[in-house]
């Protein structure tokens, strides 16, 4: 003890000055912590679907018309606003041949989300069968072995959930991130040898 608080005087820090820091630093962490218990709590009120939610069998479109919906009544949190019309939500309106800006148009003129998606189809591209289960498999796998598996690291890390090994997808880590229990077919698992 007499050793700790002599290094601690030669360092010009006494042992009030360091407890202090030290409690500022657990503030901090139990505030973001707090942060982000808060805005996984909005997200199920806002009612955003899963990622992996289907519309007319295709998946994240659900979530997409969600995001925009909420953005024009003014309830989207800022940390959302940031991405609307890119990642995710750019590759879905691509794949539908459609432009973000029109569809966010169309949502605000109201109706249901199959009325939407068949606008989409008109306006872009109806995908065959087989396009939509190729599209779901693609979606539902980001981050998992991929070029997003380091963003993917990243943003579990921020979330404190870095030790969550059954997020292995964007999607999974969306759903836990908000506050969704993980549905078992969307775990990943390497294929038994």
């Amino acid at each position: 003890m007499r050793e700790s608080r002599t290094l601690l005087a030669n360092r010009g820090t006494d042992a009030r000055d360091l407890r202090e820091r030290l409690l500022d630093i657990t503030e901090r962490r139990l505030e973001s912590r707090v942060k982000k218990a808060q805005t996984r709590r909005r997200m199920r009120e806002l009612g955003l679907r899963s990622p992996a939610s289907k519309v007319g069998g295709i998946v994240y479109f659900g979530r997409l018309i969600d995001k925009i919906r909420q953005h024009v009544k003014g309830q989207l949190p800022s940390d959302y606003q940031a991405n609307l019309g890119r990642g995710f939500d750019s590759v879905c309106t691509t794949f539908l041949r459609i432009d973000y800006n029109r569809l966010v148009e169309r949502v605000k003129q109201g109706g249901t989300d199959e009325e939407i998606l068949q606008w989409c189809f008109g306006m872009g591209h109806r995908p065959a069968d087989d396009e939509v289960y190729v599209w779901n498999e693609f979606m539902r796998k980001r981050g998992w072995n991929d070029e997003l598996s380091e963003i993917l690291k990243r943003r579990k890390k921020e979330a404190g959930m870095a030790g969550r090994a059954e997020i292995q997808t964007m999607f999974t880590f969306i759903d836990a991130d908000e506050g969704r229990s993980l549905v078992g077919n969307q775990k990943l698992q390497p294929a038994p040898d």
